[in-house]
């Protein structure tokens, strides 16, 4: 394990105005890319603080979301109750319906079995004796009030069954709905998830990768300094002449860790901060439609093949294996045709010119206020898809037109090729 070398603040100046010029020149850089690093730092914790309070809104979204979710199913599971009992009551219906008109047709039937007289006037005529007509009058009248009662009674039910199979052809349209407005709230929820653990393991993986960096410089500079003191021994211990030439030594040790130490960072953090795009000169690039195919046929070859990384898509790696934010992967996606526009999401909200959403065409660039205003961009495809990276699918092509895209869609477009 390598040992720190601790030089008080005036040890250190003391040491360096001995030091060789080229010495004190290479710890200088050093001095000045640790204080880079440190200011990087403190910008990666102000940015942390500002990501930490979009994780509480999002957070906050999740949560009512969920809220909408569970009231959803409350709703659903006590619309099926409701259908359930009409469907009871229907068949309830259904039968007394049935047993009714069983017995209207048996009344028939026997009327026919008696000689299929239809009039009524017939049974008087052939009573034998007052009393008897009485009687048949009598029965007559209940079997009329019996069968106009039946026939109430039906047409009651008939009522019934039709009100009830129009409430029930409802509650089911309800349920339906409810359905489709959880399986629309569930689509939206992973998307906040996502976004949420995206900007979390983005802040963690560049805090780690800073600090490292941090680390990495400390010990160049105190081994330089080691080296360079321990030089100054011998030097002291050999006399002038011998003292020169190990300076000299220690000069080359020196000049070869720094240089080593220039290299490790050009491959190390400043590899990604080259890589930030410049603003184009032109507000659009005058390519036509053969760049704009190509760079969404570029983007589309990744679908199935790429995974979402906040931060991504700005090194060789992450690019080799398929890891974009929706940003890097518009960027990629158009310099693959020949066209260099932005790699973020604030630069690429000012590229080219904004477009009426009414006037969209294919290749033009969307945006969506998802965790912040305009967090999201995609390349328009026509007939209201879009090609984008997200944070559930990597590359993907999705509608517009859907509950979670359509509500965070606000409008803003931007031509970037004509």
């Amino acid at each position: 394990m390598k040992k720190r070398l601790l030089v008080s603040v005036l040890g250190t100046g003391l040491l360096l105005s001995s030091l060789p010029n080229s010495v004190a020149f290479a710890n200088q850089n050093l001095d000045q890319e640790i204080s880079a690093k440190k200011q990087e730092l403190s910008s990666l914790q102000a940015k942390e603080k500002e990501i930490n309070d979009l994780l509480g809104t999002l957070e906050a979204k999740v949560n009512e979301t969920n809220q909408k979710i569970a009231g959803a199913e409350k709703d659903i599971a006590k619309t099926k109750e409701e259908a359930k009992q009409l469907e009871t009551k229907i068949a309830e219906v259904k039968e007394r319906l049935e047993k009714r008109k069983e017995v209207l047709q048996n009344r028939a039937r026997a009327v026919q079995q008696n000689g299929g007289s239809s009039n009524y006037l017939d049974m008087i005529v052939e009573a034998e004796s007052f009393g008897d007509l009485v009687d048949r009058t009598m029965a007559m009248s209940k079997i009329l009030d019996a069968d106009k009662m039946i026939i109430q009674e039906q047409k009651k039910d008939q009522q019934t069954l039709e009100a009830s199979e129009a409430e029930l052809q409802k509650k089911l349209a309800q349920v339906e709905s409810d359905l489709t407005e959880i399986e629309a709230l569930k689509e939206q929820l992973t998307y906040q998830m996502n976004d949420k653990n995206s900007l979390l393991a983005a802040m963690k993986e560049q805090k780690n990768e800073a600090n490292k960096e941090l680390k990495d410089l400390e010990i160049q500079k105190a081994a330089i300094l080691a080296e360079a003191q321990q030089a100054k021994e011998e030097a002291a211990a050999s006399g002038n002449a011998t003292a020169e030439s190990s300076s000299g030594n220690g000069t080359a040790a020196a000049s070869g860790n720094t240089a080593a130490a220039q290299t490790t960072n050009t491959s190390g953090g400043k590899a990604v901060k080259s890589s930030k795009p410049s603003a184009p000169s032109t507000p659009t690039f005058k390519k036509g439609s053969s760049a704009i195919e190509t760079a969404i046929n570029a983007g589309s070859s990744l679908i199935g093949r790429s995974s979402y990384k906040f931060g991504g898509g700005r090194s060789d790696s992450d690019i080799a294996n398929g890891l974009f934010d929706c940003s890097s992967f518009i960027h990629w996606s158009f310099k693959s045709a020949g066209v260099s526009v932005g790699s973020s999401t604030v630069a690429l909200a000012s590229q080219g010119r904004a477009v009426s959403p009414s006037e969209m065409k294919r290749g033009d660039l969307v945006f969506f206020d998802t965790y912040k205003k305009n967090g999201h961009v995609g390349i328009y495809l026509g007939n209201g898809t879009f090609l984008n990276c997200n944070s559930t699918d990597g590359a993907a092509i999705d509608s517009m037109g859907s509950s979670y895209w359509s509500g965070v869609f606000k409008g803003h477009v931007r031509r970037v090729v004509e």
